[in-house]
């Protein structure tokens, strides 16, 4: 029988808020996207930084479903990172690939 596996990508553009340093700004999304990778479900969690815009950063992450989304959400480092109120979320996406693998 096919087990249907699900892939979900987020890309989220963040702008950091003018009052905060940009280099305690990144070095709190470094730690965020680290803290992000010990999650259960999350496979992937990179930032990138606009040398045009900088203000301006990209978050790449990777989550093995919706639950995983879901759980990041509530997690205490992700409510920690929201409430320190250092950026702002200017859009999000997500694309989900599904591939369905045929057992042998």
């Amino acid at each position: 029988m096919p087990q249907t596996n699900e892939t979900i990508f987020v890309t989220a553009e963040l702008k950091i808020k003018t009052n905060i340093d940009r280099e305690a700004a990144i070095e709190a999304i470094e730690q965020f996207c680290l803290d992000m990778k010990s999650e259960p479900g999350c496979l992937q969690a990179i930032s990138t930084y606009d040398q045009n815009q900088s203000d301006r950063v990209i978050l790449l992450e990777q989550y093995a479903n919706r639950e995983a989304i879901n759980q990041h959400f509530v997690m205490p480092h992700t409510q920690a990172f929201i409430e320190r109120d250092i950026t702002e979320l200017v859009q999000a996406f997500e694309t989900q690939l599904e591939s369905k693998d045929q057992e042998k």
